[in-house]
């Protein structure tokens, strides 16, 4: 939606089709979305797309679906379509996408792939066929990063091979709000963005804060935007009492803004979440069943830069953690200049551009 509300604030108008679970949110009059039937992913790893009630896709599903995005295509008749993430990612949709892509190449409509500094690494021949669908279909590649910091052929190894269709928009931030100055006397804030693949950070850091040599630092743990009732109950009978446990707030940036220490996974927006609030902090990149290597590829550009200590997920216990947490304690977190990242207005401005052409 950040991109959705630059194109705005630039004079473009700008419309999103959502085909995942709806979140609720406040009324978004300035952009209208539009909603497909709902699937999400079975588990942590996109081993597999459910539907709503957690039965597997059918066909007649798949149909469906294709049926509403080319729908809503034609109705639209727009002259840029962006699509996020695919043909980098997002494979088991393209029942719907690809018809969707021959339906723009036919209308002479413009694409554009929407993608962050670093995404999963592919095989070879994976990457091959991701290369021939963006010179089957694609006009250009918005890189939502910062080449000198990570370059897309860190972890896309055919980049070379679509280096006329790279543009570097820098990074973009979804976050809201403004961040107050920092106190001297803040808490350990703990966060994993808002999926289930934090729960494990969450326990452990629930039998850190009883280990560490510091009783007088309060944690405070963001379990969630929607946590299980029960899962947070558990966490709460656990916890010590100088241990808070709640759900994601919208004052995060706040938290992060006076915070004496966060510790977090290390995603596209937990990685801004920290440069724009100078916050110190130790991360836990996100590895899965040992395929994930978007957040550890993150995790080493700003562990290099002296931005963040790393804790491997391998390596996550409570005394572990804890340890970790007690030795940057021990030598006085440093707070870091707040970055802005104007990756948004960037990505507007360029899509303004070439509507103009």
């Amino acid at each position: 939606m950040a991109l959705a509300h630059a194109c705005v604030d630039a004079g473009i108008r700008a419309e999103v089709v959502s085909g995942g679970m709806p979140v609720p949110q406040l009324p978004e009059p300035a952009v209208r979305v539009h909603q497909l039937e709902s699937v999400r992913s079975a588990d942590l790893y996109f081993s597999a797309i459910v539907d709503f009630q957690g039965e597997p896709v059918t066909q007649q599903l798949q149909q469906r679906r294709s049926k509403q995005l080319l729908d809503i295509f034609h109705d639209l008749n727009p002259k840029v379509l962006v699509t996020e993430l695919f043909p980098f990612g997002r494979r088991r949709f393209r029942f719907e996408l690809l018809p969707l892509l021959e339906a723009a190449k036919t209308q002479g409509t413009s694409v554009v792939c929407s993608v962050r500094d670093s995404i999963q690494r592919r095989t070879g021949d994976r990457e091959a066929e991701t290369v021939q669908l963006l010179r089957d279909y694609y006009q250009s590649v918005l890189i939502h990063g910062v080449e000198d910091f990570l370059p897309f052929s860190e972890s896309f190894g055919k980049a070379g091979e679509i280096d006329d269709l790279l543009h570097y928009t820098g990074l973009v931030d979804t976050g809201p709000g403004t961040i107050p100055d920092a106190i001297e006397e803040g808490e350990i804030i703990v966060s994993a963005g808002g999926g289930a693949a934090g729960n494990a950070l969450y326990r452990c850091a629930v039998d850190s804060a009883a280990l560490s040599c510091y009783p007088d630092v309060r944690w405070r743990i963001l379990a969630g935007a929607t946590p299980d009732p029960q899962a947070l109950n558990d966490l709460r009978a656990r916890a010590p009492r100088r241990v808070t446990i709640e759900s994601n707030r919208p004052d995060f940036r706040a938290l992060l803004g006076s915070c004496r220490l966060s510790v977090s996974q290390i995603g596209y927006n937990s990685a801004i979440d920290l440069l724009v609030s100078g916050a110190p902090a130790l991360v836990v990149p996100f590895t899965g069943d040992g395929s994930e290597t978007e957040q550890g590829a993150r995790a080493a550009r700003l562990h290099q830069q002296g931005r963040v200590v790393v804790l491997d997920e391998s390596m996550l216990t409570p005394a572990a953690l804890a340890k970790a947490v007690d030795d940057l304690l021990e030598g006085g977190p440093v707070r870091f200049k707040r970055q802005s990242c104007g990756g948004a207005k960037a990505t507007a401005q360029y899509l303004k551009r070439w509507l103009a052409q």
